[in-house]
């Protein structure tokens, strides 16, 4: 039976993938192709102020759709805010939620289907796999290219009693349709794309260098959020690197290039569908109480740490950040495994330089105080630190973020 467990995997995603500008268009279609009605979209003022939720409303009124609004989501949001998108959808009685937005405002959609399906307030699900069955429908709609919510089972979002970002965990979160429309992230400011597209990348270094499925300590039947690294999750990632390299300067300097546009939305959601099977790591870990502290972008956070925790884990796996090297436009011909590997450090330093990313944790706030406490509290993350390829603690943790910082 072990050797059962160890031979086996599991991929999932949404249901469905609607991807290519103009996209958002058919979003009318797709609720009437699906029997669906009433909509609640779950939206933040500068959703509305670029017109993104005129565009959606538009779709769903040509098909007779009936849509409400939700538009008190706010970045990195807290259980407050998730329960009063719930309580929205309690008014509004709808037979299905759309999240349009960033991550954060994915994310409450996902959480707000599952508390006005289920009851209870998002406290209740903090965790894994505490959604006791599927929810109403969610069509995730993303208008920035890096988090990857319209294709996973999680949701982060803050306790704001403890100050913490705790995952919401569960296959019964994954949206029912992911409609991802490169023209809706042309209005997307050059900071955010550098931060939501670094996040990207970090999904997708993340989801292929984590442990694989046969090293993971958790039975199937479980359902682990993350199940470790698997062909799938390998090929997605490799793909969503190549485009990140391809086409993250150009989308963050030249925004209305629709082509590096179109890239970038691509790597965003193949990098969202690997991690969402494979699995996260330290840099993840790592971001929660850096954010916390700092109160700084999610992506931002990453993409500033991936660098010095590829460091960290690079006598793990040579060969697979020598890949990732190559994956990013490194010449790595001729070169050992080791030396290739130190290039990928290089690589994505250079790359955060390039798109404007703060380089170091003093540039953000963080004083030298706050590094124990951080690798304190990213210990605890526990279904990301057990997917590190390299043992990693408390002190190697802090040496990270001294490293960073």
């Amino acid at each position: 039976m072990a050797s059962a467990i160890r031979s086996t995997w599991r991929f999932s995603t949404s249901d469905e993938i609607l991807f290519g500008c103009g996209a958002a268009e058919r979003i009318g279609v797709e609720a009437r192709y699906r029997n669906l009605s009433r909509a609640l979209i779950v939206a933040d003022p500068n959703m509305a102020k670029a017109g993104l939720v005129d565009v959606v409303r538009r779709s769903l009124d040509e098909s007779q759709v009936e849509s409400h609004v939700f538009d008190g989501s706010a970045p990195e949001p807290g259980a407050a805010t998730v329960n009063a998108a719930a309580e929205a959808a309690r008014v509004a009685q709808p037979d299905f939620i759309i999240g349009l937005g960033g991550g954060s405002n994915m994310d409450v959609a996902k959480v707000a289907a599952a508390i006005y399906t289920h009851g209870g307030s998002a406290a209740d699900y903090f965790g894994e796999n505490h959604v006791p069955g599927p929810t109403i429908p969610v069509f995730a709609v993303p208008t920035t290219a890096g988090t990857g919510s319209e294709v996973t089972a999680v949701a982060v979002i803050e306790d704001e009693t403890r100050h913490l970002k705790l995952a919401i965990a569960s296959p019964h979160l994954r949206p029912r349709l992911a409609i991802v429309d490169p023209l809706l992230t042309l209005t997307c400011p050059a900071k955010v794309t550098a931060e939501s597209g670094m996040d990207a990348l970090v999904h997708a270094v993340e989801a292929c260098t984590v442990i694989g499925h046969d090293a993971l300590d958790v039975p199937l039947d479980a359902r682990p959020q993350f199940s470790g690294r698997q062909p799938i999750t390998d090929a997605l990632a490799e793909q969503a690197i190549r485009l990140v390299g391809r086409h993250l300067r150009a989308a963050v300097y030249q925004p209305k290039n629709i082509a590096a546009r179109e890239g970038m939305h691509l790597a965003a959601l193949l990098a969202g569908m690997a991690f969402s099977s494979a699995g996260l790591g330290a840099a993840h870990a790592l971001q929660y109480p850096v954010g916390a502290v700092t109160h700084t972008p999610h992506g931002l956070g990453t993409g500033l740490l991936l660098p010095y925790v590829v460091a960290y884990l690079l006598p793990a796996a040579p060969e697979a950040f020598a890949r990732i090297a190559s994956w990013l436009g490194e010449d790595v011909d001729g070169m050992s495994a080791a030396d290739a590997a130190h290039l990928c450090v290089e690589a994505i330093q250079r790359l955060k330089q390039d798109v404007g990313l703060p380089m170091r944790l003093r540039d953000i706030g963080v004083r030298e105080e706050h590094l124990r406490p951080m690798a304190e509290q990213a210990i605890t993350y526990t279904r990301l630190i057990r997917m590190s390829p390299r043992p990693i603690d408390i002190a190697a943790l802090e040496g990270i973020l001294r490293s960073a910082w």
